[in-house]
């Protein structure tokens, strides 16, 4: 499988009243091409701060970061920024959107700062908007006027619309109803079976079982990684094995 990314001895330390806060720790992590790569830890152990870094969107303090062989550590923020809107989709627990515009203005409007192509980039959003099951009337809507759930689906659409590298998310989940969180995590499944890499952080079990690779995160530290099989729903073995993984960190 050819990698992705890959960072080596990844540190990353914040300073608080003068005191050195050590989030990250000499972290060598590799993520795969086509891999639903899923981050846990407790509270605290560095899971968004190493997302943050793998996306470039925060730099290390030490180490190197390579993203489609590119060592994206040592760009410039300017140079940062033109990389991450042509490799990185990015979602998050709260979806931001302009709440005067319509969602299709909203993707578009993320889609147009990568190509000047309107014209193409309206067909991949609206061809988008049908597979995550949005249809015409409701990506007409203004932001203001969506559930919690079409927002988030909404904000994959917007997350995909530039063909992402690999697609990033953070707790994607952790705002929205059961019923909700099932279709949102059955959208991810699906695009990760059509070859779409994804690395997402979660606490939810339910969210870390549609990954293929689970990294456990400890201090700031790589504890352990746990590789299931591709995801199948109510498979008692795959889930007795995520539930052990996680029983030998600690969780």
């Amino acid at each position: 499988m050819n990698k992705v990314i890959e960072t080596k001895k990844l540190c990353k330390t914040f300073s608080n009243g003068g005191i050195q806060q050590h989030i990250l720790k000499n972290v060598d992590v590799q993520i795969y091409e086509g891999d639903f790569t899923v981050i846990m830890g407790a509270s605290g152990a560095g899971k968004s701060t190493l997302l943050y870094a793998l996306s470039g969107m925060d730099k290390p303090t030490l180490g190197e970061i390579h993203f489609c062989g590119e060592e994206i550590s040592k760009y410039t923020d300017d140079k940062l920024a033109v990389f991450r809107r042509k490799n990185c989709g990015f979602i998050f627990q709260q979806i931001y959107m302009m709440d005067k515009m319509s969602l299709l203005d909203n993707v578009l409007a993320s889609g147009l700062l990568a190509t000047k192509n309107k014209k193409e980039v309206t067909k991949r959003a609206v061809e988008l908007f049908h597979k995550v099951n949005i249809d015409e009337i409701t990506y007409r809507k203004f932001a203001s006027q969506i559930s919690g759930g079409e927002a988030q689906r909404a904000g994959i659409v917007r997350g995909l619309i530039n063909k992402p590298s690999v697609l990033f998310a953070d707790e994607p989940t952790g705002a929205l109803n059961s019923s909700n969180s099932t279709a949102v995590l059955d959208v991810f499944t699906d695009f990760n079976k059509e070859g779409q890499s994804i690395v997402m952080v979660t606490h939810d079990l339910r969210c870390a079982l549609r990954g293929n690779r689970i990294i456990y995160l400890k201090d700031g530290q790589v504890a352990g990684e746990c590789l299931l099989d591709p995801y199948k729903p109510k498979d008692a073995a795959r889930r007795t094995k995520l539930d052990d993984f996680l029983k030998e960190m600690g969780y």
